[in-house]
């Protein structure tokens, strides 16, 4: 079971401060293989990342040797398999996931025991700060053409980090999701369903109002879902309630008797 953290009281100018000290450092760890086996992370390696205590996390990572600091941060996991990064990104940790993603952007594509990325789990947890960072990173990291892949990355489940936003209900951050890559409406897991086929299943209506009011309107939605029930029969409902709408505030008012 993952610990739960509550962030204490510390003042946004003085995290601020702590980052920008730590954004000149060079850690050049070496990159271990995949294969290497996992240790268990430090619980207070752990406490800082989701505390976003950066000041403390990196002076420790300071003081380590190359070798010790590759094992810190690719190699020593929390009980379900998640980095550091995964930690920070999880628990809103802004600060630490900026330094962690500058100094080891590699991270970022870091799958836990379930297949998560760090922005699986920022996404289901309705982390809209640290999931901003985490796609403002992945713009700028590698050639254009990578960024949809990150963001199209799935887990051991098929869900991608907007399967994970709709299923927990974060519908502002789901609405960010979609204004990034507006294929991942469509995208279905493992078990066939899209990120729309879960909020009717889940008979979530604010969220299919949110992901379907990011649909442009040249775009045949219909056709999109290729006839799936019960997300087809959820759009033409919500279409025809559209119209209906639509026409009453075109009709003019019936004089009165």
């Amino acid at each position: 079971m993952e610990l739960s953290i509550n962030i204490c009281g510390q003042s946004s100018n003085q995290r601020d401060e702590e980052c920008r000290k730590w954004q000149p450092e060079s850690f050049p760890p070496e990159i271990p293989r995949d294969d290497d086996p996992k240790k268990m992370m430090d619980e207070k390696l752990y406490k800082y990342a989701a505390e976003d205590k950066s000041d403390e996390l990196f002076g420790e990572l300071r003081c380590v040797s190359s070798a010790e600091l590759s094992s810190i941060i690719y190699t020593q996991v929390s009980p379900s398999g998640n980095s550091l990064l995964h930690v920070s990104a999880s628990n809103g940790s802004k600060h630490v996931t900026e330094l962690l993603l500058q100094h080891f952007p590699l991270l970022m594509v870091r799958k836990n025991f379930h297949d998560d990325t760090a922005l699986h789990l920022a996404a289901g947890a309705g982390q809209l700060g640290t999931t901003t960072v985490l796609i403002n990173k992945a713009k700028g990291h590698g050639g254009a053409s990578d960024f949809p892949n990150f963001l199209e990355m799935k887990n051991n489940r098929g869900n991608t980090a907007l399967h994970d936003a709709v299923v927990n209900g974060h519908d502002i951050l789901a609405r960010f999701l979609v204004s990034e890559s507006s294929k991942l409406l469509y995208t279905e897991n493992n078990e066939r369903k899209s990120p729309l086929y879960v909020a009717v299943e889940n008979s979530d209506e604010k969220m299919l109002t949110t992901l379907m009011d990011t649909v442009r309107d040249d775009v045949d939605l219909l056709n999109k879902l290729e006839g799936k029930s019960p997300v087809h029969a959820a759009v033409q409902g919500r279409e025809k309630n559209i119209e209906t709408n639509s026409e009453k505030k075109a009709r003019p008012f019936a004089p009165e008797r």
